[in-house]
């Protein structure tokens, strides 16, 4: 039998967070955004070594960051944001922000077809919550841009 070079279940991205607090985190992600807890590695000292979640059908790993690795908690400005379509962009929003999220931006009709907010959630990580409302073409949302942008 082989070894599949992507395990099954995986993506070819899957997200990898570095958070101070990953073992609230976790209970937050679960809160927030119906995470599953599908493993965790914890350290002597009480932290996340390694964990991984799943949310809807996508792996999310993260751990507490330490000296010997690479991740750090997020500085004052993010640099990368998490994209998650939810089936119910409202309600989904909502359940994160009853949970601890802070709103960045409310939840609004977006020119390009989605119905969309971001949130930052209580670890410092920036999340963009959607549910798609109308598939337009590349033609039909250039279109939206410059009628949004001729109005600025």
């Amino acid at each position: 039998m082989s070894v599949k070079p992507i395990p099954e279940g995986y993506h070819s991205i899957t997200p990898y967070l570095g958070i101070k607090q990953a073992v609230e985190a976790i209970d937050f992600y679960k809160k927030a955004f119906g995470a599953i807890e599908v493993m965790r590695l914890s350290t002597p000292d009480g932290g996340i070594g390694h964990a991984e979640l799943r949310i809807g059908d996508c792996p999310i790993m993260l751990g507490t960051p330490c000296e010997q690795g690479p991740l750090r908690n997020p500085d004052s400005a993010q640099s990368v944001g998490l994209h998650l379509y939810v089936t119910d962009v409202d309600k989904s929003f909502k359940q994160a922000v009853d949970a601890g999220a802070t709103v960045v931006s409310e939840v609004k009709d977006q020119f390009y077809g989605d119905r969309s907010g971001s949130l930052k959630d209580p670890y410092g990580h920036l999340w963009f919550l959607a549910t798609r409302k109308e598939d337009l073409t590349q033609e039909q949302i250039e279109q939206r841009a410059r009628e949004l942008f001729a109005q600025s």
